[in-house]
């Protein structure tokens, strides 16, 4: 019999559609909600790792904002039986019980992981600890290895917790890992945790383990493979993402885009240009997008640059990346001046397409906006007119009225009984910030409800952009658009850099049929421009050339 810790967290189906997004179809609150009222810091949903049939999610706390006597990691396990409607705390720990001191876990790391390669899954946290007089050299990494049924870690008889596996300090110093991939970049057979820092003293961190010990004896030895300590004259700032690409890591800040590569264990690092609207914040995917087994980045805009929230494409292109901005959502129809933060992806519509899911923070009204792009399938990636852009959610209804809140912990799996991805998402920080008492729930989106047969289609609005006449042109084109119903449209075009040159339409609403608006770049320079077409929640663009 299963082990339930304190409460039921209970399911609630919803099944109205409303603006074309995906219906939300469970409500969870966030487990021993009046203990962990900072937000939730990670999750991982769709796991079955004890191989019963039930679906999963694993979820740590988080300490922002949090008062002194709340500044308590917590870690857990919930699963819903096959057909139920509720998820049960089936386990859980927390670090206290075996290193006092510990407080502050705020935006942590978190990774279902098989670090030692014994086959034996692993609960691997990147707890976040700043120092202080009574806590000088924390651990920051904790790994708690599945011990069979629901538990993980090491039971410890006399105080009847949980405790971990193994855990590592990193080193002597300020560190505060905020995102993190874990991959064999070294083709060692063993795999690397690549992390991203911000602090001064690591921002950069490769480490690996040759062993998790199922009784948590201290045998392991941990490696700092590479780090930010070995880079002469380190031109970036605090990083807040990593990408993995083949053997090479790109992690991200405001002032640079780091290059590490790694060839026979050497590592060389160089660095890029950031992205022109600031840093990607846990938000960036790797992804084969068109299935020619070349690898692409698909990240967006946090801020802390030019006024532009781009979802960006980026390709390895020779020792640089090649960068397509694909859709700018900026504007007040959108993010309404806040940031694109955290993000997953996978195929929620089943039509082997993958979604990419972003979150949102900060972004006026509506609060709480989650976006989904997805390369319709054919024709060159780098094109726009290949990608279409809709909002899966905003927070409509209870919390339309909050604009705090952010909205980074996103997750796409498959939580249910259909063969579909869904979208788990919440938010890192609780209900408002001048009274943080209450954790925002988690959310599940999906296409088909968990109990009946019925199943709601994301359906993005229905229109047509067609490709500017004449194309290259000079001074002036033709952008055609044809809605198959009324609908309120902006049209609006960018540079390659992805800043705003003109607004042709703004949020106005238009009546169905075929519309042609004249474009005049006589007071631009010649080069490529981006069109983009935004018809009530969906958006897609176009490319054109000037050539004068």
């Amino acid at each position: 019999m299963k082990n339930l810790l304190r409460t039921a967290l209970i399911l609630t189906l919803i099944s109205t559609v409303a603006f074309g997004m995906i219906p939300r179809v469970a409500v969870i609150p966030v487990p021993e909600d009046s203990l962990n009222n900072g937000g939730v810091g990670n999750m991982i949903a769709g796991q079955d790792i004890d191989g019963d049939g039930a679906k999963e999610i694993y979820l740590v706390n988080d300490n922002w904002k949090d008062g002194e006597s709340e500044l308590v990691p917590r870690i857990y396990k919930l699963e819903r039986e096959v057909g139920d409607t509720m998820y049960n705390i089936v386990w859980s720990a927390t670090p206290q019980d075996y290193q006092s001191g510990i407080i502050q876990n705020t935006w942590p790391t978190f990774a279902i992981t098989d670090l030692d390669d014994d086959g034996k899954m692993e609960l691997t946290w990147g707890i976040v600890n700043f120092t202080n007089a009574t806590n000088t050299n924390p651990y920051r990494i904790w790994v708690y290895e599945h011990a069979g049924g629901d538990n993980f870690g090491v039971y410890d008889e006399t105080s009847g917790k949980w405790m971990p596996n193994s855990v590592w300090d990193i080193a002597d110093a300020n560190i505060r890992p905020f995102s993190w991939e874990i991959y064999d970049i070294n083709d060692d057979g063993i795999d690397e945790i690549i992390f991203a820092g911000r602090t001064p003293d690591m921002r950069i961190g490769i480490c690996s383990v040759d062993n998790i010990p199922d009784d948590g004896d201290s045998s392991e030895t941990w490696f700092m493979e590479y780090s930010s300590a070995d880079i002469t004259n380190y031109g970036g700032d605090n990083k807040w993402d990593v990408a993995i690409i083949g053997n090479t890591a790109y992690l991200f800040d405001e002032a640079v885009i780091s290059k590490v590569t790694c060839d026979n264990f050497n590592y060389t690092y160089t660095e890029l240009s950031p992205l022109p609207g600031g840093l990607s914040r846990d938000a960036a995917q790797v992804c084969d997008v068109n299935g020619d087994e070349v690898f692409e980045i698909i990240t967006a805009e946090y801020k802390y640059g030019a006024d532009t929230r781009n979802i960006w494409l980026l390709q390895e292109d020779s020792d640089t990346l090649k960068r397509t901005p694909l859709f700018d959502i900026y504007g007040e129809d959108y993010l309404d001046g806040g940031n694109i933060v955290g993000g997953d992806q996978g195929d929620i519509d089943g039509d082997g397409n993958v979604d990419f899911i972003f979150g949102s923070n900060a972004s006026g009204y509506p609060n709480g906006m989650i976006f989904r792009v997805e390369y319709l399938g054919s024709g060159d990636i780098t094109d726009p007119l290949n990608w279409e852009l809709t909002i899966a959610d905003t927070s409509v209804g209870e919390y339309s009225n909050i604009t705090t809140g952010m909205w980074s912990i996103v997750d796409v799996a498959n939580v249910d009984d259909d063969s579909a991805d869904e979208i788990i998402f919440t938010s890192s920080t609780p209900y408002t910030e001048s009274d943080p008492n209450v954790s925002f729930p988690i959310y599940i989106l999906d296409t088909g409800d968990y109990t009946t047969d019925v199943k709601y289609i994301l359906e993005p609005t229905s229109f047509e952009l067609g490709k500017a006449y004449p194309n290259p042109f000079n001074p002036a084109t033709i952008i055609p658009f044809t809605l198959e119903k009324s609908g309120m449209v902006t049209l609006i075009v960018f540079n390659v850099k992805g800043e705003r040159v003109s607004t042709l339409i703004s949020n106005d609403r238009m009546e169905s049929g075929h519309h042609n608006v004249m474009f005049d770049a006589s007071d631009l320079a010649s080069g490529v421009y981006v069109y983009q077409l935004k018809v009530d929640n969906t958006m897609r663009a176009a490319k054109m050339v000037l050539n004068k």
